[in-house]
Parts: structure tokens; C-alpha cells; sequence
């Protein structure tokens, strides 16, 4: 198989590497929907996951046209996943009953949206599919190409 089609997978599973790490966080977040402590006995913090690309992924083109010549090395995939807290305060809540309470019976709950964690899951399986999809035409594709003039007529 030639360097192109291992380039083509090579994408293809650094996007899929990607899109696992959005479901897995999305679904921490969900699942720490109601938590009134997290990590070290501080409100649950929802996360986000941060995709970082190379600086250099195209040059404009010299002559004006409208291609672009793509680096070879931005094909790679991401140069960096982070999984990073989100910068929202906990709200407060009223919760007597609860033993974390403060003397007001006041708690702390994390702020995550089950709508918006669904949605990004949904996106996530979406476009992990999608990979999967990319991946299995680049696999045709190297197959057929391995096929011409292996028949005999």
C-alpha cells in the first residue's frame, strides 16, 4: 500500500481518536449531571475537550488562484488533545437534607447542560461514523487498486 492510503487511515483514526475522547468527556459530564462534589471534594466542573492543529495546515496559494496547497504534515491529524474544565461556577442550591450542606443548607451542584452533553454526543457518534465511513472507501479504494491487472482476461 502506498504512503497516500496510510495517509488516508492515518486521518481517518486521529478523527476517530478525537470524536472518542468528545464521547467519553460528554459522557463524564452527564454522568456528573447532579454531583455536588467532584475531585477532591470541589463541585464537579464540566469539561471540553480542545483539538490543537499545526499552525502551517495550508499556504495560501502564490498566484492568486483559489487552491491551496495542503503541508503534508497537517494530514497527520491533531498536534494536541486536551481535556480542559470548563470556567463556570457552581451554582448554589438549597438542599438541607444533603450532608455536604453548609450551615445554611446551602450546596454547591455542578452546572451541566443534559441537552447540550446529549447534542455532543450525538455529534461525536456522528462524525465517528463518518470516519469509519472515510476509512473503509480508503480501504476500497487501496483494494481495487491492488486488483487492476492482477485478473486474468
Amino acid at each position: 500500500m502506498s504512503s497516500a492510503y496510510g495517509d488516508l487511515l492515518a486521518i481517518s483514526a486521529a478523527g476517530m481518536r478525537v470524536e472518542r475522547t468528545r464521547l467519553e468527556v460528554a459522557s463524564d459530564n452527564l454522568a456528573n449531571t447532579n454531583a455536588v462534589t467532584g475531585r477532591g471534594g470541589e463541585p464537579f466542573r464540566p469539561l471540553r475537550v480542545i483539538v490543537h492543529a499545526d499552525a502551517a495546515e495550508a499556504s495560501p496559494p502564490a498566484d492568486g488562484a483559489m487552491a491551496r496547497s495542503i503541508d503534508p504534515m497537517a494530514l497527520q491529524g491533531p498536534s494536541a488533545v486536551d481535556v480542559v474544565p470548563v470556567a463556570t461556577e457552581p451554582s448554589v442550591q438549597y438542599d438541607p437534607g444533603n450532608p455536604l450542606a453548609d450551615g445554611h443548607g446551602m450546596v454547591q451542584v455542578s452546572q451541566i447542560n443534559p441537552v447540550e452533553e446529549m447534542m455532543t454526543m450525538m455529534s461525536a457518534v456522528r462524525a465517528y461514523e463518518a470516519n469509519v465511513r472515510a476509512m473503509n472507501a480508503a480501504k476500497s479504494i487501496a483494494l481495487r487498486a491492488l486488483e487492476i491487472g492482477s485478473t486474468s482476461a
